[in-house]
């Protein structure tokens, strides 16, 4: 009689309570692949109680510094919105670090992180929607490979870099790009697709992504995966710049798996 063993399961007793069994299953002799319900002889339970799972966060030795936007300076002044945390908060739970700083400016574009940068082991930077806002030219790789001082969206992520590594030179850095955004009483064009002053937001979310390819940083893909034309109204609580609890759980989402990329085992 051959037997195979699977693997743990749940048999909810009650609402609140569950318990957990293992069970074998014995087959008749002449079963010779796999096993089908007929070649089942019987089924055998055991008692052993499952091993809980932890709602511990992951501890992170280390410190945070999150650069941003308005969109990440919520993180700390949740009460005056309608918010009951922001996406940092969100990551938190699940990865404890163990310092965090917020630098993010309400407001502010990419060249007000410079003189943000404190020191800490990991940074994250979540800018281009401000940018856009104000017709920022984007720039080119070469703006940022080549250090050019430009005044470039590029050339500013480059000197933002710089001072990230001057502050620590083993630091690991995530870059964001925008989530995408409408709209805001007219500070943004009607779709996130449309042009503002011939440039698109796309354009930003395109120089971080090759940004992050040459310097080989892990990228949060906000433009790619936080929503839509379609959802975006429902995930801001404003039309449609800034994330709700639903918005700011699905930027936290996508922040952790890059976070995975480059945390110690």
């Amino acid at each position: 009689m051959r037997q195979h063993t699977f693997l743990t399961f749940i048999l909810c007793a009650a609402a609140s309570m569950a318990a957990a069994q293992s069970f074998t299953v014995y087959e008749k002799d002449n079963s010779d692949h796999g096993y089908n319900v007929e070649d089942v002889d019987s089924i055998v339970f055991s008692t052993e109680p499952a091993k809980a799972v932890s709602a511990e966060p992951r501890e992170i030795s280390g410190r945070w510094c999150s650069l941003g936007t308005s969109i990440s300076w919520l993180n700390e002044n949740t009460a005056s919105y309608p918010l009951t945390k922001g996406y940092q908060t969100r990551v938190m739970e699940k990865l404890a670090f163990k310092n965090f700083s917020n630098r993010a400016v309400n407001g502010g574009v990419l060249s007000s992180a410079v003189n943000q940068v404190v020191r800490a082991d990991f940074y994250t930077i979540e800018h281009g929607i401000n940018d856009w806002g104000h017709s920022t030219p984007v720039g080119t790789i070469d703006d940022y490979i080549n250090n050019t001082k430009n005044g470039t969206f590029a050339a500013t992520y480059r000197q933002l870099i710089d001072r990230i590594f001057s502050r620590n030179d083993k630091a690991r850095v995530i870059l964001c790009t925008p989530r995408k955004a409408y709209g805001f009483n007219g500070y943004l064009p009607d779709h996130w697709y449309d042009p503002l002053n011939d440039i698109y937001l796309e354009d930003y979310a395109n120089i971080i992504r090759q940004i992050a390819a040459y310097e080989s940083f892990p990228v949060a893909d906000f433009f790619a995966e936080a929503g839509g034309q379609r959802q975006l109204d429902n995930w801001s609580y404003d039309t449609a710049l800034h994330p709700n609890d639903d918005g700011m759980q699905i930027m936290a989402n996508i922040l952790i798996q890059a976070f995975e990329k480059i945390l110690p085992e």
